[in-house]
């Protein structure tokens, strides 16, 4: 009985540590956000970082963001291009907070994000891919 119980414990632990990975960048859902236009991309990024730091639930995946960063460097579309686009960067994140305000009828900056978050995951969207259940 005690064997049992260690193999369900051990087993219980490796599934725990194997949903924690970060996704794949051939993920589609990672595509979608690699492909976003720049100001789409950071207000993705903007909103995702919201979402991890008012819901106990998630956290935000910097590891992917770094590796996607690197991958849009390559292309023109990273963090060396948005300098030159601060003011759209600006515009999209303002509109694209407000969309997702009233998507989830929530105020990213004061209310519990973690039902707004888990539907984002569910829809498969692409600033869920930035969203590391805990």
């Amino acid at each position: 009985m005690m064997t049992r119980g260690l193999m369900l414990g051990a087993a219980l632990t490796l599934a725990a540590c194997a949903g924690t990975g970060a996704r794949s960048f051939n993920d589609p859902v990672v595509q979608k956000l690699y492909n976003l236009s720049t100001p789409e991309y950071y207000a993705s990024l903007t909103l995702a970082n919201r979402i991890a730091q008012n819901c106990a639930r998630y956290t935000y995946d910097a590891a992917l963001d770094s590796s996607l960063n690197e991958a849009r460097n390559e292309v023109g579309r990273g963090s060396l291009s948005a300098n030159s686009q601060r003011a759209g960067i600006e515009l999209e994140t303002d509109v694209s907070r407000r969309s997702f305000e009233v998507k989830h009828g929530v105020d990213v900056t004061t209310d519990d994000l973690c039902a707004a978050g888990d539907a984002e995951i569910l829809e498969g969207s692409a600033l869920s891919a930035l969203l590391i259940p805990v």
